[in-house]
């Protein structure tokens, strides 16, 4: 019986599925406007929603963090430490450590993404060099950069946190015999 019953169930799935395909709808194709086809396709790079692939001029956040700098003397000035992005999604600024030695007194400076050039190595997607027009005295008298730090909250004076003398926090023991004796050892 249960046999018969599933084979139905199966049979009935098999022979919706073509009355279902036949009442979908493709999507309306338009034209583009002259104003759009100007542009560069949004569907070609995102599908409309999704990023399907990154494009040549495009980088990578996490091969760009860590990277080497390079002066205008082609001197190594610092490393990439952070990307700071915008809420619209662009990166506004690139953060630097300039100075130290092994991290160590090493200060952070940030750049606008523009001031770098940054060149990808041949037939590669790997970066070949970081470059900038500054040098490194002047980046280390740059001001230093400020990550946001938004105010500590006000500490409340309600009165859930005050416990009346000589009773014990929820969950502990108060000692038997009440405050000021001496608990006695547990029985074994």
């Amino acid at each position: 019986m249960m046999k018969r019953t599933l084979t139905a169930a199966a049979l009935a799935t098999v022979l919706a599925a073509p009355a279902f395909a036949q009442t979908a709808t493709s999507p309306a194709v338009t034209s583009p406007t002259a104003a759009q086809s100007s542009m560069p396709s949004a569907s070609a790079t995102t599908g409309g929603t999704f990023v399907q692939s990154q494009q040549a001029s495009d980088w990578r956040g996490s091969k760009l963090i860590g990277a080497t700098v390079y002066g205008s003397d082609n001197s190594s000035i610092g490393e990439v430490n952070d990307l700071v992005l915008a809420s619209d999604g662009k990166v506004t600024g690139v953060v630097i450590g300039v100075g130290g030695f092994l991290g160590v007194g090493e200060k952070n400076v940030a750049v606008p993404f523009e001031k770098l050039n940054v060149t990808r190595k041949a037939d590669s997607a790997a970066i070949d060099k970081i470059m900038v027009s500054f040098t490194k005295d002047e980046l280390k008298n740059a001001p230093t950069f400020a990550y946001y730090d938004p105010a500590p909250r006000a500490a409340t004076t309600g009165a859930g946190s005050a416990r009346p003398t000589g009773t014990a926090p929820m969950g502990a023991t108060a000692p038997v015999g009440g405050p000021g004796t001496t608990p006695s050892a547990p029985a074994k």
